[in-house]
């Protein structure tokens, strides 16, 4: 699970952009014929609904610069749409995982959680959900990760119709609660390693002066 691709969210991500996009308007009938062969630029619309908003051209920028492994210009593009509409998630999203692929984890965890109060499907809100719990096992931040994980199976279970992973959640609080188990278990054994340390080397001064004074 630690090793798990971004690449893969990466190409859901993708795919909810493109769902998400509004389908270009019928040209009108008395709009000029374009010349055979040539391609015709997409259409934008500000208000995103006959046309591609530059909020999702920005978003759309940020993930082909994110594909081509160009991460400080991903992290423009996203930051660019979120500053287009910053009430919505999507952009918030994409923004956390560039700033995860260039190590900026702190930056990334502040991205998905000003996430979590945006606008957005269900879908990407599991999502979201998915990446925080994900990072915070990473960091060994044990008890945050199992409430993490532990919000990501509620929200599936209060939300039926957002894809989603619930056994992974219940499968992951127990790993934790496993290994939180082990550490406090391996940190009892150590001390008393070092009691028994202490006390043999207790008796072994003790031994020593009486066989000074009994020189």
């Amino acid at each position: 699970m630690q090793d798990r691709s971004l690449a893969v969210i990466a190409s859901l991500a993708l795919a909810i952009v493109v769902s998400a996009a509004p389908v270009a308007a019928q040209p009108s009938p008395d709009a000029p014929e374009a010349a055979p062969g040539a391609s015709s630029p997409p259409r934008k619309d500000p208000s995103g609904r006959g046309g591609v908003s530059p909020y999702t051209e920005q978003i759309l920028k940020g993930q082909a610069s994110f594909v081509a492994r160009d991460i400080p210009g991903a992290i423009t593009g996203f930051q660019e749409a979120i500053k287009l509409d910053p009430s919505k998630m999507l952009g918030f999203y994409r923004l956390g995982e560039a700033m995860l692929e260039s190590g900026n984890a702190a930056e990334a965890e502040a991205a998905w959680t000003t996430a979590l109060g945006k606008k957005g499907p269900d879908e990407l809100h599991a999502k979201v959900l998915f990446c925080l719990a994900d990072l915070r096992e990473r960091q060994k931040s044990w008890q945050a990760a199992g409430e993490a994980w532990g919000a990501y199976g509620a929200f599936l279970t209060s939300n039926p119709k957002a894809a989603g992973y619930p056994a992974t959640a219940a499968e992951r609080q127990k790993q934790i609660d496993r290994r939180v188990k082990d550490e406090k278990d391996y940190v009892a054994v150590k001390e008393r390693i070092v009691q028994r340390e202490a006390e043999r080397q207790k008796e072994a001064e003790e031994n020593a002066k009486k066989d000074t004074r009994n020189r």
